[in-house]
C-alpha cells in the first residue's frame, strides 16, 4: 500500500495547510512541463500519485479512512510478529518435549545437551527483551536530562531555580542531602 504521508513528505499529524503547501511545492518541482525531456515520464507518474495523495489526504473523511486502514495494517502487522514469535517459542517448546521423552528412552547426555540449549535459547529471547526495556529507558533518562540541562541554561529559569533553592528550607536540605 502507498504511504501518501511519504509520497508528500509530510508527518502523519500533519495539518491540512502543511499537506496543502507539500502538494504545491512537490507539484511545482515535478511538474512535467519543468522538467527536461528524459525526466518527463517520471515527473508525470510522480504527479499522479503526488495528486492521488493530495486527494486522499485533503479530504478529511478519506484522510479519517485511509489512517484508519494504515493502523489496521500496521496492528496486522504487530499481531503476525507477536504470532511469529509465539509459533517460534511453541515449536522450541515441542522441539523440546518431543527430544525430551526420545531422551528419557535414550539417554540423559543427549537430553542435558538439548535442555542446555533449549535453556540458552530461552535466556537469548529474554536477554533481547530486557536489552529493549533498558535502551528504551536510557534514552528516556538521556532526553530527561538534556531537557533539564538546556533549562539550566536558560538564564530566567536559571535564575528561578537559583532562587527556588535559596527560599524553600525543604528543596535546600533534600539537594544538599542528594550533593
Amino acid at each position: 500500500m502507498k504511504n501518501y504521508y511519504e509520497i508528500l513528505e509530510v508527518n502523519e499529524n500533519a495539518s491540512k495547510e502543511v499537506i496543502d503547501k507539500a502538494y504545491k511545492v512537490l507539484a511545482k518541482k515535478y511538474h512535467p512541463d519543468l522538467q527536461e525531456d528524459k525526466n518527463k515520464k517520471a515527473a508525470e507518474e510522480k504527479i499522479k500519485s503526488l495528486n492521488e495523495a493530495y486527494e486522499v489526504l485533503s479530504n478529511t473523511e478519506k484522510r479519517q479512512a485511509y489512517d484508519n486502514k494504515i493502523a489496521r495494517i500496521r496492528e496486522e502487522e504487530e499481531r503476525k510478529k507477536q504470532v511469529a514469535q509465539q509459533q517460534y517459542v511453541s515449536s522450541i517448546k515441542n522441539i523440546y518435549t518431543s527430544q525430551h521423552t526420545n531422551d528419557l528412552k535414550d539417554n540423559t547426555a543427549v537430553h542435558k545437551q538439548f535442555k542446555k540449549e533449549y535453556n540458552r535459547e530461552l535466556r537469548k529471547l529474554r536477554i533481547q527483551g530486557f536489552a529493549r526495556k533498558v535502551f528504551a529507558i536510557f534514552i528516556v533518562l538521556f532526553i530527561f536530562f538534556l531537557i533539564c540541562f538546556i533549562i539550566y541554561k536558560i538564564p530566567a529559569t536559571n535564575r528561578w531555580l537559583h532562587n527556588l533553592y535559596e527560599d524553600n528550607i525543604m528543596i535546600k536540605s533534600i539537594i544538599d542531602a542528594i550533593s
